[in-house]
C-alpha cells in the first residue's frame, strides 16, 4: 500500500463520502492515492461507474494506458449512455494516436451532453490532427460560444488558423487569448508565429523572445530560428537551432534545419553528421535524403549525390524537387536523354513549373537543338523572369549563345523589361 496514505489509517472502513476523496486526490494531481481508493472501493463496488472512471482517469496519468482502456470500455459496458466516460476515453485515445476512435466517442459525448464545451475543444483537436482543420474551427467556434472568456479556445482558435494559412486572422485570436492571460506562451509564440506568416519576421522575434522568457520550449527557439534564417542573420540562427536540439535532441525538424545551415557556410561534415541523425529518428522520411544529396553535389560528387535521390524517389515516387534535382544531376553528368526524360515528365504533369522548363532548355541547348531550347526558355521566362538573368551566364547555353534566334529571345525580354 503507497505511503501516501498517512491520512487514511484504514481504507477499508472509509465511509460513504470515499469517490469524494478519490476525486479531490485526482484535482489534487495525487494520481497514485485517486487509484489506490479507487481500486478499494470497487472490491466492494465492482459495478460503480463513477469509481471505474475515476480508476482510468487516474491509470492514464499514470502511464498506464492499457489498465486505462480495459477500464473505460468496462464502464461503458455498462452505462454506454454516459457522456463524460465517451469523453474521458477520447482523451485517452487522442493522446494515443487513435485519432478515427477518439472523433466516434467525442461525438458520442456532445449526442449526450450537447453543452459540454470542453468536448468539442477536443474534437477540434482530433479533427485538426486528421487535417480537417475547417470542421475543426466550427469545433472550437462552438466551444467558444459556452466559454466566451476562455483563452485557450482562442489559442485553439489561432492556431488552426495559423495551420492553413490565414495568419492575419489568426493574430486577432491570439491577441484576444492574450488579454485573457498577457503571460500565456503558447500564444505569444502563435502570435509570433503568425506574423512571421505574413513575412513581418522581425516583429516575430519580439513575440518568440517573449515566449521564451515566459516558458523555454524547443519548437519556440525552433520558429525563432527560422525567423532568423529568413532575416539572413545565420549566426543567431544556428544558436536558436543548437538551443532548441539541446532541450529535445531528437527534434528531427530542427536538425534538418540546422544541416541546411550548416550546408549554406560550407561545414559539409557537420551538416552531414545532422543528416544521419535525422535520418536515424526517422528512416522513412525524405528529407536527409534529399539534402544528403545536395551536400554531396555542392562537393562535386555526383554520382553519390544522384543515389541519394534516386534513394528518396524510392520512399516518395512523387516527390516533385526530387525528380527536378535528379534530371539536374543527370544533366550534369552528361546523361542528357535520361535528363530529359525527367523534366518532360514533370512537365506532363503540370506547365506550370518555371525551373523545369528551364532545365528541359538547358538539356535541348546542350543537345544543340536549338529551336527546342529557345522555345523551353522562353516558356521559362515568361513564368519567372529571374531565368532571363540566369541565362546570360549559365555555361549550358554556351554551344547556342552566339546562334540569333538565342540572342533575338534575350533580347525582346530584355526590352520587354
Amino acid at each position: 500500500m503507497s505511503e501516501h496514505f498517512d491520512d487514511f489509517d484504514d481504507l477499508s472502513e472509509l465511509d460513504d463520502d470515499q469517490l469524494e476523496h478519490v476525486q479531490a486526490a485526482l484535482e489534487r494531481g495525487e494520481n497514485q492515492i485517486a487509484l489506490d481508493l479507487a481500486e478499494v472501493y470497487l472490491e466492494e463496488h465492482p459495478l460503480d461507474v463513477e469509481a471505474l472512471n475515476y480508476c482510468a482517469v487516474a491509470a492514464s496519468n499514470l502511464g498506464d494506458q492499457v489498465k486505462a482502456m480495459a477500464l473505460y470500455r468496462k464502464a461503458l459496458r455498462f452505462d454506454p449512455g454516459n457522456g463524460a466516460l465517451h469523453h474521458n476515453f477520447g482523451v485517452l485515445l487522442e493522446r494515443l494516436g487513435r485519432y478515427d476512435e477518439a472523433y466516434h466517442h467525442f461525438w458520442r459525448s456532445l449526442e449526450l451532453q450537447p453543452d459540454f464545451p470542453e468536448a468539442y475543444v477536443n474534437l477540434g483537436n482530433v479533427l485538426d490532427e486528421m487535417g480537417r482543420t475547417s470542421e475543426a474551427l466550427q469545433m472550437y467556434q462552438r466551444a467558444l460560444r459556452r466559454m466566451p472568456n476562455s483563452a485557450d479556445i482562442y489559442y485553439n482558435i489561432g492556431y488552426a488558423l495559423n495551420r492553413i494559412g490565414h495568419h492575419g486572422e489568426a493574430l486577432g485570436f491570439f491577441d484576444r487569448a492574450l488579454q485573457l492571460k498577457p503571460d500565456d506562451a503558447a500564444s505569444l509564440n502563435g502570435r509570433g508565429y503568425a506574423l512571421a506568416g505574413l513575412q513581418r519576421d522581425e516583429e516575430a522575434l519580439v513575440w518568440y523572445e517573449r515566449a521564451i522568457a515566459a516558458m523555454e520550449m524547443p519548437n519556440y527557439h525552433y520558429n525563432r530560428g527560422l525567423s532568423l534564417q529568413r532575416l539572413e542573420r545565420s549566426d543567431d540562427a544556428l544558436a536558436a537551432f543548437d538551443r532548441a536540439l539541446e532541450l529535445a535532441p531528437d527534434f528531427f525538424e530542427a536538425l534538418i534545419e540546422r544541416a541546411l545551415l550548416h550546408i549554406e557556410r560550407g561545414d559539409y561534415p557537420v551538416a552531414q553528421q545532422d543528416l544521419d541523425r535525422a535520418e536515424d529518428l526517422d528512416p522513412g522520411r525524405t528529407e536527409p535524403l534529399f539534402y544528403r544529396s545536395m551536400l554531396l553535389e555542392r562537393q562535386g560528387r555526383l554520382e553519390e549525390a544522384l543515389q541519394e535521390i534516386e534513394r528518396c524517389l524510392q520512399i516518395d515516387p512523387a516527390f516533385g524537387m526530387a525528380r527536378n534535382n535528379r534530371g539536374n544531376l543527370l544533366l550534369k553528368l552528361g546523361r542528357l536523354d535520361e535528363a530529359l526524360a525527367c523534366f518532360d515528365a514533370l512537365l506532363a504533369e503540370s506547365a506550370q513549373l518555371a525551373v523545369v522548363h528551364y532545365n528541359r532548355a538547358c538539356v535541348m541547348a546542350r543537345k544543340r537543338k536549338v529551336r527546342e531550347a529557345v522555345r523551353s526558355l522562353a516558356r521559362a521566362i515568361e513564368q519567372d523572369p529571374v531565368f532571363l538573368r540566369e541565362a546570360h551566364s549559365d555555361p549550358d547555353f554556351d554551344a547556342i549563345r552566339k546562334r540569333p534566334s538565342f540572342r533575338a529571345l534575350l533580347e525582346r525580354y530584355e526590352q520587354a523589361t
